[in-house]
């Protein structure tokens, strides 16, 4: 037993009889119960030795002690081993289940504490949920409003970004590189929603900086427009080769600026919309391009991996996908439409809604599955998006309500070719 526990080895059952030499049997399990109280003990003794009174005098009342009378046959052994050894590990899980709860409290409970510091210090609730920060790499120009569009601004010219500056700033967010490499750097740590770029940027310009952005999965979504101080048709043509979604030469035209602004943004709020209303996930008809799409199903096979996990949040899912918590919400609401709580919340909604529908298991245990600790709040939210209890939700199905077409596991790496979408 000693060596046992010395080795890290647990011992769930022990057999022990009540006629040993040297010590009896139950200074054995006495000695026993020292070094490892949980043990389950079953003494084996005759008629003519222990009672069940004497051995409670002794041992005191517990449920970790059973008697076994002489003589007996191995069935009633390894019965006996079965039943304890399961009693024994339910007990475990239990313990570990309240353990995973009461982390789980304090987590929440941190959280919380952590918006009421930040109400108090007058930060905005958007901010504490996003991880919104100022970037480290690069001078914001003016923050109208938290909620306003984030901009990147990557020029050369002092006094050209100053006029630009001075045009887009009532309406936007702006933050500011000096340089192509700097921009790109500042671009994949804040994740902007709009880039402005000049085509003569210093260490990078503006057309490489554009081929880069567009294929990292990080920035592939944010729409890019390029400067230049003068172009010909050559120039434009290597522009949208690039990927760049707009290109302006010559004197920025301001008031041109800002409408061409204005419209790629909202064309990006339009095609994410959509999205945000549903509960299944269709990337490559969200998507633009296939960095993206592919971003959307790393994210969701994550998200499946560890649907169970009831501790599984935003930070977790930050954590496997490599990116701090405000690149990944950043990402996640260009591409999808909104934060990652609702991206995870969302899918763990639609695999509950399929095991209704094809499996036999009750709500409560569809709950824990799909990564819910508390029933209630489950039957709440599961009522705001489906219309019905989750109780209630296979009897619509079952009379031809339209439902949430099957899930599927998300598709990877190679088996994502030829596929148009995730169910």
């Amino acid at each position: 037993m000693e060596q046992g526990l010395a080795d890290g080895q647990l011992y769930q059952l022990a057999f022990v009889d009540i006629r040993m030499p040297g010590i009896d049997g139950v200074e054995t399990i006495e000695r026993l119960w020292r070094l490892d109280a949980r043990i389950q003990m079953v003494i084996c003794t005759a008629y003519a030795d222990y009672s069940q009174e004497d051995l409670e005098r002794r041992l005191g009342f517990t449920d970790r002690l059973l008697v076994l009378k002489k003589p007996f046959d191995s069935l009633e052994v390894t019965q006996l081993a079965i039943t304890l050894t399961e009693k024994w590990y339910l007990a475990m899980q239990a313990a570990l289940k309240l353990e995973q709860m009461e982390l789980l409290v304090a987590q929440r409970t941190q959280k919380v504490l952590e918006l009421q510091r930040r109400r108090s210090d007058g930060l905005p609730e958007a901010v504490a949920d996003s991880g919104e920060a100022l970037p480290a790499g690069g001078a914001e120009a003016r923050s109208p409003d938290t909620e306003s569009p984030l901009v990147l601004l990557v020029r050369s010219n002092p006094d050209a970004s100053r006029q630009i500056q001075q045009g887009l700033g009532d309406q936007y967010r702006l933050i500011e590189a000096k340089d192509g490499q700097a921009g790109f750097d500042l671009a994949r740590e804040s994740v902007p929603d709009l880039i402005f770029a000049d085509t003569e940027a210093a260490e990078l310009d503006g057309f490489e900086l554009c081929r880069r952005l567009k294929g990292d999965e990080l920035t592939s979504h944010i729409p890019v427009i390029l400067l230049a101080e003068s172009g010909s048709e050559r120039q434009q043509l290597t522009a949208l080769e690039a990927g760049a979604d707009d290109f302006f030469a010559g004197p920025a035209n301001l008031q041109l600026l800002r409408a061409r602004a204005s419209n790629l943004l909202q064309a990006g709020r339009k095609a994410s919309r959509p999205f945000s209303q549903e509960i299944l996930l269709h990337p490559r008809e969200l998507a633009t391009n296939q960095v993206d799409v592919q971003f959307l199903r790393r994210t969701m096979a994550v998200v499946e991996k560890h649907m169970s996990d009831f501790e599984f949040d935003v930070e977790a899912l930050s954590k496997k996908m490599f990116m701090s918590r405000r690149q990944l919400f950043r990402k996640l609401k260009g591409v999808a439409g909104f934060a990652p709580n609702v991206f995870i919340r969302n899918l763990r909604l639609k695999r509950a809604a399929q095991l209704l529908k094809e499996s036999r298991m009750t709500v409560t245990e569809i709950t824990y599955a799909v990564g819910f600790a508390d029933l209630k709040h489950f039957r709440a939210i599961f009522r705001e998006h489906f219309g019905v209890l989750p109780g209630e939700y296979v009897g619509p199905l079952a009379k031809g309500t339209q439902g949430p077409e099957p899930f599927r596991p998300p598709l990877v790496g190679n088996q994502a070719e030829g596929q148009d979408s995730i169910h």
